[in-house]
């Protein structure tokens, strides 16, 4: 019989999309992998071999700790189910329990569980997750990808000028300006490419007199399926730059912190990532850089790393 484990991820599209690693990991090692994520479901199709399924109710825990030979659970504060896992979890199996903490700040040493993944914030996410394949669980194989199988009849970014401008995300803090996004898509637009904005149905009001062509979505699948097709994407910091980058699609990424670019930047593909420059004050109680980081992200800079990024895809 083959060990079973379980992943439990953030709820987050870029989360999702990470965690896989591991899941497509333990499943090249033998393992029968569950992974339960409440964002991903429907793209099942893009990973056949790795069942999604949406997170438990409290009720269903002693089942599911009684289910597992391993349970990885990424630490959130906020979300009770995971709380109570890792609590009820540590004390009946602290063994099986492996808690992965997936924040960018050196104070990760001071949490309670670190050993059980030993995350370092320099390297991304899905490294540190084959980092702990590696040198926690000691496994022979580890997976580069996640486990994403492309639909029949898609063609890999049939429309190669087509960009993706994706200027929206999970918190308002991490958006880069609209007029920003606008003066950029021109930019591209005058370079010949093909801008379309995906600003997500919620935000669609907001972006239809931007003067761009816009594209909603009915699911994920598709808008993974419009994304496997485009040349590129641009966008803030949020789960659709790792979609992108996981289908092997170039990103440019704007983040307002370079310690979260470090640990959160897409890493299956190489991109470009822009950050406000380390030289702008960050002291303790006045937070220049971080509360007015979109000041210090100039369009040009934005121009110059896309023009970048077509240079290092044409060498």
């Amino acid at each position: 019989m083959p060990q079973t484990a379980a992943v439990f991820c953030h709820n987050g599209l870029g989360d999702g999309v990470n965690c896989l690693v591991l899941s497509q990991t333990l499943h090249l090692n033998g393992f029968q992998v569950d992974t339960y994520q409440n964002t991903l479901g429907s793209m099942q199709n893009w990973f056949p071999l790795l069942p999604v399924q949406p997170y438990p109710s409290l009720e269903q825990l002693p089942r599911i700790l009684n289910s597992y030979d391993w349970c990885f659970v990424v630490h959130n504060e906020a979300n009770e189910f995971v709380r109570q896992l890792i609590a009820e979890g540590k004390r009946r199996f602290p063994e099986k329990i492996k808690v992965i903490y997936l924040y960018p700040s050196p104070n990760i040493v001071h949490e309670p569980y670190y050993a059980d993944c030993l995350t370092d914030p320099t390297l991304s996410v899905a490294e540190n997750l084959r980092n702990l394949a590696r040198n926690v669980m000691h496994l022979p194989r580890t997976a580069e990808g996640n486990g994403f199988v492309v639909p029949e009849g898609l063609v890999f970014r049939k429309y190669p000028k087509r960009i993706v401008m994706h200027p929206t995300s999970g918190k308002v803090s991490k958006n880069w300006p609209k007029e920003k996004y606008v003066k950029l898509a021109l930019h591209l637009q005058h370079l010949g490419y093909q801008p379309v904005f995906v600003p997500g149905r919620a935000e669609m009001a907001l972006w239809e007199n931007s003067g761009f062509e816009l594209a909603d979505f009915s699911n994920l699948d598709a808008l993974a399926r419009f994304m496997y097709e485009s040349g590129y994407l641009v966008g803030n910091d949020s789960g659709l730059g790792h979609m992108a980058s996981a289908m092997g699609i170039r990103t440019l990424i704007v983040c307002r912190r370079k310690a979260v670019a470090k640990l959160w930047a897409p890493s299956f593909t190489r991109g470009v990532v822009l950050t406000p420059s380390a030289f702008i004050p960050n002291i303790r109680g006045l937070r220049l850089r971080d509360k007015h980081w979109h000041k210090f992200i100039s369009v040009n800079k934005a121009v110059r790393a896309f023009e970048s990024l077509i240079y290092a895809e044409n060498r």
